[in-house]
Order: C-alpha cells, then structure tokens, then sequence
C-alpha cells in the first residue's frame, strides 16, 4: 500500500514539473527528468541547463532535492530567496543600484595612419613632397632633410648660410647669427662717409642712433666763417703708396671712405674722384677769415691740471679743468696766447659702459716748417677732452702738444719734408708733413665725453697749417698710460695713450 502511495506521488511531482515546464514554454527542451534522493538538510538545489541556481529555504520538501533539465522558476516564500535561469540567462529578483552596475557600449574605433609620399603632410610626417627624392628637403621616410651649413642657402634650422666659414662676418661658421660685439669698435662699427656732407660722418661718427653701432653724438658743430677753410674728401695729394700707382694714395682714409679736412687757411675743391689736389704752394695761403681772438674755445684751458691744479705730475691728480697733460702751456706761451684763424669743431658722445677707450687718426701739414720753428708761429692742433678718466689736451707728444716746433725732430727725420715725392699735389713741397699717427685715450662707461677739436694759426694769419683727421671710434680695452716703460721707448706699442708716431 506505502509503494503505490509513493509512486502515486512521485508521479504528481513529475508531472507537475512537465505541467510547469509546459507553461514557460520549454517543456520540448527540458529532457527527462530525474529525481534523487537526498537527506533532509534544509537545502534544495536545482541545475538547469548548465546553470546553477541556488535557493536557500527555510524548510524541507520531504528531504528530497530536485535536478531538473531546462527552466526552474521560483518564487520567495517564506524567507526564501529564489534565481531563476531560463535558456541560459539568469534573472534574479534582487535590486541593483545603478552604482553597482554599469551598461557599457563600445562602438569600434578606426586610426588612421599616414601614407608617406601621397604629397599630402598628414599628422606624423614632417614633410611629404610626394616624389621620395632623397637631399630635396623632404626625405623618402618624411622627414625633413638634415641642413647643410656652409652651402650658401638658408634652410630649416639654420639661421643664416652665407656659404662660408669665416666666423665674425655676420654668419658664423655653424649657421648662426654674429653676435653682437663686446663693445662697437673700429671693426664692427657701421660707416657712413661715401658721399656725405656732414662733417661728423666723414671721421665715422654719429652714423646712427644705435651704439651697437656707431659713435652715437650729441651737440656736434664745427665753427668757421669760411667754408672752404673745411673740406670732406676722399684723398689728399698724388703720391701712391709705395710709389706704386696701382695702390692707393697715400693719403687715403684711414675708415670708410672719407675724411675730414680743416686748415688755417683754405683748402681746394675735391677733384671728381673726391681727391684734393693743391696745385699752388701753401706760403701763399693765409687769412681764412676765421675768428683771431686770444683765447682758447671752452673748455680748453692752456694751464697745468695736474697735482690738483698745481702741475708738475702730468696725469696724476686731474683737476677735471685744466689741461692734465701739462702739454700746453709752455706751447701756448711760446706763441705768446695770439691764435689766429681758429677752426674748432666738437661734439659730445654717450660712452656704452662696456667702453674703455678711444682713438683716431690724423696727419698734420704746414708752411710753417722749417723757417719758423721754435718761434712764436708756433701753429698747433689740439684734441681736448672732457671725461671722468682725464681731462685735457689729447695730442701730445712726449711732454709737448702737437705744433711746429714739437714735431720739427719727427718732420726732420721720419716725417715728410722739403722736395720728398710724398708730399707732390699736397701744396706743402719745400715744407712738411707727416705719416697718419694714432691717437688713443680713455674714457669711463657710461658717461658723456665731450671732445673739442682747434687748428689755429699762431702769432699771424700768413701761412697755412692743415690736418686730416679721421676713424674716430671706440676701444674695449683701456690705452696704456704714456709713461709706463712700453710708451717711452723706442719704439712705443700702438696702444699706448697720446700721440702714437707711424712706425
């Protein structure tokens, strides 16, 4: 009786499986069912389909745990918590918050990558020419060709090519731009004296407003009654250097292309080359008409500056008034203080700090020479500064400023003189002249120098005197005081302050 009760109700519990699978409509796919006995452990297990669900109850169904192909479906009862699985896809009851679960969708992504040669520059090339010429600027792999210094043309890199190697010209050796120099010197400075009329751009001054580039002045004026006292030229006489016509003249600028030209009497007009050729003798070239008043221009001063005002220690102790040098006084009294036919012209210059020094050039003529030496037509230049390092008379030789009688040792021997073929075309045969000389002294960075240049006429206004100057220009390195050892030798170095004899 128990066996046909029990498989009475095992019969109910299969088919109400089937019944159950019917209605989720997978009964077809559910397969034989099978039912294993299992102790009484409060647990049931259900695997369908490869899928695992668990169900924890709080009771038994008559110890037996149920294994079933295909669909279950269960609900909570009784503190009971249910999974369903159905084909393979689990939906459980249990709420997720939307932090704990994300619906992602990727969508596929395409990168693009550059075709090399399409002659097209696409993100990653450097270049695309299109034509895969190797050395034509673009490379056959896109990039660009390496720069080649030195072959005259300027390309990516390089920040100039002027075909060279030569450093300091502008371009240096590795394609880079000349830095500018330590100090505008007579190297680096700019000219501007080819064709000008302004006095100050024949000596290479003022050119700009830039002192990275040339001398830059204030104030300039040059003071004569006469013009022709005054000339701008481009040479001076007919004699070539070394006597060779195929060189040029030996009076011939010394920077750019002209120089400046000032006498007591009065100088010729340049010839169409810009030459001055004296065809007459200067004995007979006097009065200029310039002023003949007994004084010096300010801020010259023909009294001792030195030892504070007291002279007798020439450039120590500068009094900043007077004349530091101790040169001129005994010139100036020899001349018994008559200058006549005076021609001055200054100007005042913004010193760039990294200055030092500065120096120019000249060459001193007259017919003064030989008669008059050693009396009061003592004709004489003066070169006279203003400056925190000295103040004084620029142009001094030895302990003498530069006249006639100064330079009559120098005029005798080294000099020009009398019929000596240097002197042809400059009026001055049968007297003399000298060589270009230096002239060198220092300043102080950053100040205001002021310079002031004379030419005068000692004693009368019969004859003439001239000087040529020229190259006016600063120094990064300070001259050498003229009374160490390597100025009062025979044969002093060029750098010496003062008057420096061609050598």
């Amino acid at each position: 009786m128990r066996d046909s009760w029990d498989f009475g109700l095992k019969s109910f519990i299969v088919l109400s499986t089937l019944a159950l699978a019917a209605c989720t409509g997978e009964g077809e796919d559910a397969g034989d069912d099978a039912t294993e006995s299992a102790s009484s452990t409060n647990a049931s297990s259900v695997t369908v389909s490869g899928s695992s669900s668990s169900s924890t109850t709080g009771m038994s169904m008559g110890g037996t745990e149920t294994t079933t192909a295909g669909t279950m479906s269960a609900s909570d009862s009784m503190g009971t918590t249910d999974a369903t699985t159905t084909a393979g896809t689990e939906v459980s009851t249990t709420e997720v918050s939307s932090t704990d679960a994300t619906d992602a969708t990727t969508e596929g992504t395409t990168t693009e990558t550059a075709e090399c040669g399409n002659g097209v520059q696409e993100p990653g090339e450097q270049c695309d020419d299109g034509n895969g010429d190797p050395g034509d600027g673009c490379e056959p792999d896109c990039t660009l060709t390496p720069s080649e210094c030195g072959n005259g043309i300027q390309e990516p890199g390089e920040q100039c090519d002027d075909g060279n190697d030569v450093n300091g010209d502008g371009c240096e050796n590795n394609c880079t731009n000349t830095p500018p120099p330590a100090c505008v010197n007579e190297e680096t400075a700019v000219k501007c004296d080819a064709n000008v009329t302004e006095w100050y751009k024949a000596i290479e001054i003022g050119c700009s407003a830039d002192p990275n580039e040339t001398v830059v002045i204030t104030d300039q004026n040059l003071a004569s009654n006469n013009p022709n006292a005054w000339r701008i030229a481009k040479g001076f006489g007919t004699y070539h250097q070394n006597n060779d016509p195929n060189m040029p003249l030996l009076y011939s600028p010394r920077g750019g292309e002209s120089f400046l030209m000032v006498s007591t009497g009065v100088i010729a007009q340049p010839d169409g080359m810009g030459v001055v050729i004296e065809n007459n003798n200067q004995d007979g070239n006097g009065d200029n008409g310039n002023d003949d008043s007994n004084s010096l221009p300010a801020p010259m001063s023909a009294n001792k500056g030195s030892n504070n005002g007291q002279g007798g220690t020439p450039f120590m102790n500068c009094d900043g008034v007077n004349d530091c040098s101790d040169s001129l006084y005994d010139a100036w009294n020899l001349g018994t203080g008559d200058p006549n036919d005076k021609l001055t012209f200054t100007f005042k210059a913004m010193v760039p700090d990294n200055v030092e020094s500065y120096s120019f050039n000249f060459a001193y003529f007259s017919s003064e020479w030989p008669t008059w030496v050693d009396t009061v037509f003592n004709d004489l230049f003066i070169a006279w500064q203003v400056s925190e390092a000295y103040t004084g008379n620029v142009t001094f030789i030895g302990d003498a400023p530069l006249t006639v009688t100064s330079l009559d040792p120098y005029l005798s021997t080294d000099g020009y003189s009398n019929n000596e073929p240097q002197l042809q075309g400059t009026g001055f045969t049968g007297h003399a002249g000298s060589d270009w000389f230096g002239a060198n002294q220092n300043v102080v960075g950053g100040e205001v120098l002021w310079m002031t240049f004379m030419i005068a006429d000692m004693g009368d206004s019969i004859l003439a005197t001239m000087t040529i100057v020229d190259n006016f220009h600063w120094n990064c390195e300070a001259c050498i005081p003229a009374d160490d050892p390597k100025c009062t030798g025979e044969v002093p170095d060029p750098n010496c302050c003062g008057v420096i004899e061609p050598q």
